[in-house]
């Protein structure tokens, strides 16, 4: 199994480390919907705002996830500044969106509910996987509305056009070969998969205790604890989670391409500027198995060219956790937003 695009996507291993019980306040934060800010006629998105200051930090999730992914790292920021953490459309708990789920529609969707929650860039976005792509698109197309980004795992545009040579060159023609049809092979898997479980879906709402259920959904988060467990089974048996998660991987970076040209004109080194930028990478112990270590090699290296996105740039490898960094090792997450905050102290 490809590790890379695996840890991507489907995130479909429970983390690891357990972290300590919630606080009763942070947990009921995310039991249902907070704020419900309306971007277009009858269609509105979920907002969870915490704490107060002079900056507000703004979190994006995974694929197949939403606010309730930030619970051990949300009530950490909202001591220090504004945090607020929103459901993609069709996640959670906001409302369902019409056409393909890609990244473009999900950055003008996050585009319009900054400015009818009246959010007040620039912001500090933190994204994780796909949320991570989803951040770094959204301050290449608006960028005086942010202010810094930490990008955790970040997924990657043009995956193997930007390593291709470098893999040929390293592990030879076959093996690099090999490790890209398997990536196809695996994207197409996963899509037709999720695309199973929409189809599925609209007949009636999942029963979880069903097959079904577990191959449709993510993971129970132990971190997080048994209410949200329970709020996170209530809220992935629903028609509009399973079509939007499918939709999502369907037209992300990994599933649609027709958007790489664009793509490699808007991230090229230093397109940021000074913007400060923290990129983090999870690292798990290393398996026998060279495509997986080659996959790992490889995501290293896409993430080190993030971060040269910026002038001030700066990656991280995270040694011991698995790709939710959020749960792993949520105090390497606020170490990240911290020093973009501190960066920006006048």
């Amino acid at each position: 199994m490809r590790v890379g695009l695996l840890a991507f996507l489907a995130a479909l291993g429970a983390s690891s480390a357990l972290s300590a019980p919630l606080p009763q306040e942070a947990i009921e934060a995310y039991l249902g919907p907070q704020q419900r800010v309306e971007i277009a006629p009858d269609r509105s998105l979920n907002l969870v705002c915490m704490g107060s200051g002079d900056r507000t930090v703004l979190f994006d999730a995974g694929g197949s996830d939403w606010s309730v992914v930030w619970a051990l790292v949300q009530p950490v920021i909202a001591g220090k500044a504004r945090a607020c953490a929103y459901d993609r459309a069709g996640l959670g708990e906001s409302d369902a969106a019409p056409g393909p789920r890609s990244p473009f529609a999900i950055v003008e969707d996050l585009h319009a509910l900054i400015a009818a929650a009246a959010l007040d860039p620039p912001l500090i976005l933190v994204g994780h996987s796909l949320g991570g792509f989803n951040v770094k698109l959204y301050a290449a197309l608006y960028p005086d509305d942010v202010a810094g980004l930490v990008l955790l795992d970040p997924a990657e545009d043009r995956w193997w056009d930007r390593t291709r040579s470098w893999a040929t060159e390293t592990y030879g023609p076959r093996t690099a070969a090999r490790s890209e049809l398997l990536d196809q092979r695996f994207i197409g898997t996963l899509i037709e998969r999720y695309r199973t479980c929409a189809d599925t879906s609209r007949a009636a709402d999942l029963d979880p205790t069903s097959l079904a259920y577990r191959r449709c959904t993510d993971p129970v988060r132990p971190q997080l604890g048994a209410a949200i467990a329970d709020t996170r089974r209530r809220l992935q048996t629903r028609p509009a989670y399973q079509q939007a998660q499918s939709s999502e991987v369907a037209f992300s970076v990994y599933g649609d391409d027709r958007s790489d040209p664009v793509y490699a004109e808007l991230f090229r080194p230093n397109v940021f500027g000074a913007l400060p930028l923290v990129v983090l990478t999870h690292d798990e112990p290393p398996t026998s198995d060279p495509l997986d270590q080659f996959a790992t090699e490889q995501s290293l290296r896409l993430h080190r060219e993030t971060a040269h996105l910026s002038e001030r740039g700066r990656h991280r490898v995270i040694t011991g956790s698995g790709h939710y960094i959020q749960l792993d090792q949520p105090a390497e997450v606020v170490a990240a937003i911290d020093e973009i905050l501190s960066a920006l102290q006048p």
